[in-house]
Formats: structure tokens, sequence, C-alpha cells
């Protein structure tokens, strides 16, 4: 009876403790944040800062602002086309259908950590039809194609003749560091038919085993063209939308320091950290700047109105989640997927 009783304790206070983690992880990256935005408060004359803010072009910024929302779509396209690798896209999931999901959960991104985000892409997607394991899955290999694609990305950038690609001294160990990711990868994607069976054969790798045949099978398959193109568009967008951003505030960029601020940018974001990449990114291309005659107010802003343009542009799935007639996604997430689900499933049988 004590051993149960210490059992039932110990579920119930399960959940207490996974909420005071997230709390504390949530409180570790504000405090990144906060760390190195006054990091940087204290290297920026305030006064600079007011002024640049008032000589922007919101003409080039609004273009800038347009292009993110066109990745939205594309996006779309790439995830869809996993699912229909996976055998998994069902009569609901049509086109505009996954649009509208993607935007949402883009939206639900800015405002919480990106795990969570694409949580909320894997949820909506099971309530369109898909079972929770590809829709899981899906997401996996389409986070994995976008990061794929962008140390690639980043590979081919640091080759160009730029100066910012010196990366304060630091270019070759992050062009062999890229390398190495870009190798391991495309060794996994390839060996994943000879390991897989290996890693089935134990209880607790056989989720990945599943994951590994799938990634060989979508990246490999007759859908791969149409992946890693939508994948390399995206990316080629950011770049533009990069360049766009240094026109609005009056800095003659040329396309390849663009690229080169986009792999810094954008590679930060994913470096889980701190909240969204907020401050981090802040603090990398002031760095960066520095060294090329850009005032650090300059520098700050520029990365700032980076940040604030995706955000805007996510604005386009909060209006999505309110106009888009999936209507159980309000009132399912106050509950827990899995028994929504449930419920759908026993009010179908009635």
């Amino acid at each position: 009876m004590d051993t149960n009783a210490a059992r039932d304790r110990e579920t119930t206070n399960c959940p207490s403790d996974k909420r005071a983690e997230k709390v504390a992880i949530f409180a570790v990256k504000a405090l990144v944040t906060g760390a190195c935005f006054w990091y940087l408060s204290r290297q920026i004359d305030v006064s600079q800062l007011h002024s640049a803010f008032f000589v922007l072009d919101f003409r080039w910024a609004t273009l800038a602002i347009l292009l993110v929302v066109l990745q939205i779509p594309l996006v779309a396209v790439r995830w869809r086309s996993i699912l229909e690798a996976l055998a998994a896209c069902g009569a609901r999931m049509t086109r505009v259908a996954i649009t509208a999901v993607t935007a949402i959960a883009f939206f639900f991104g800015q405002l919480l950590p990106g795990v969570a985000g694409d949580g909320l892409r894997a949820w909506l997607v099971v309530r369109l039809g898909c079972d929770w394991r590809n829709a899981l899955t899906s997401v996996v290999i389409d986070r994995a194609v976008g990061v794929g694609l962008l140390v690639a990305f980043g590979f081919v950038v640091l080759l160009l003749p730029s100066g910012l690609t010196a990366l304060g001294g630091y270019r070759d160990v992050v062009l062999v560091a890229y390398g190495g990711l870009l190798l391991v990868a495309v060794l996994a994607v390839g060996l994943a038919p000879v390991f897989a069976p290996l890693l089935a054969r134990w209880r607790y790798s056989r989720w990945l085993a599943a994951l590994a045949a799938d990634t060989h099978r979508v990246l490999l398959g007759a859908k791969s063209p149409l992946i890693l193109t939508m994948g390399c568009l995206i990316h080629v967008l950011t770049i533009l939308v990069v360049w766009l951003l240094g026109r609005a505030q009056g800095l003659a960029l040329p396309v390849t320091d663009a690229a080169v601020l986009f792999t810094v940018m954008v590679g930060v974001n994913i470096v889980p950290i701190s909240i969204s990449g907020w401050g981090l990114r802040e603090l990398a291309v002031v760095s960066l700047l520095a060294d090329h005659g850009i005032a650090p107010a300059n520098a700050l802003l520029f990365s700032v109105e980076f940040g604030l343009t995706q955000a805007v542009a996510s604005l386009s799935g909060a209006l999505t989640w309110l106009l888009y007639p999936i209507s159980p996604v309000r009132s399912a997430m106050r509950g827990h997927p899995l028994t929504v689900e449930s419920t759908e499933i026993a009010g179908a049988r009635e």
C-alpha cells in the first residue's frame, strides 16, 4: 500500500515538475535574451539609434514583409509533399488547408518556442485526419530539410567573395563544421536502410529506426526534387528579404553580403538558448558588421528590423486562425490532443 501511495504521489507531482521545468527553461532563455540586449545597450549610442530609425524607407520594409508572407505557401507545398511521400495526405489535407495550418503555426511560433510551433503544426494536421506518427514525422523531416539546406547554403556562401565571409577569423572553422555536418547528413540518409534494421532491434531506438527509414524514403523518393526545390527557394527569398531590409536602412549590401547575414541570422535563430533568437541574433549581427564600418546602432536596428519583419508577416497566420474554418482549434487547444481526438472518434461512431 505504501508503494502504491508513493507511486500516486509521484504521478501527481509529475505535471507540476514538468511545468516547473518549462518555466525554468523559459526563464533561462529570457535571461540570455535580456543579457544580450543589456550588453548591446552599453555599446550603442541611443541618439544614433533614434536617428537611424527615422531614416528608414518603409517601402522596402513592406516589400520584405510581403516576401516573408509569400514563404508561407512555399513551406506548405514542401510540407504537403512530405506528407504525400509518407502516404499520409488525406482528403481534407488540401493545399489550402495545409497552407492555413502552416500560417497559424508560423504565427504561434513567433509567440512560443519553435518546438511548440512545430507541435501545434502536427496537432492541427491531426485534426485534418492525419495520424500522430506521420504528423510528427512529417514535421521533423520538414524541419530537418530546412536546417540541412541552411547548412548547405552557409557552406556555399562562405566560399563566395565577400568581406563578411571572414567571420572574424573563424571562417575556416565554420567551413569545416558545416562540411562535416553535411557529410554526416548525407551518409545518414543514404545509409538509413543499413542501420535502421539494427536500431529496430532495441525497444528505445525503434522510433529512430522508423524515422530514419521514413526520411530515406522521402528524401530519395519521387517527391524529393519538389521538396528540395521549395526549400532552396524559401532560403533564396530570405536572402532577398535581408537585402531589402538593407536597402530600407540605406545600406548598400551586395547580394553576397546579404547571403552571409542570412546565414548568421537564421542560423542563430536555430540555437535554442534565447527567446526565438532575440538578443543572440542582434549580438551576432552587431559583432559581424562592426568590423566593416557599420555603426553598432545601425547594425542593431537592422537585426531588430529582421525580427519585426517576421513578426508582422506572421500576423497573416493570426488572421487565418480567426477566419479559417478549422472550428475545433480554439476549444481543442485547452485539452489534451489525444483526448480530443478520441472524443471525435467516439462521436463519429455514435
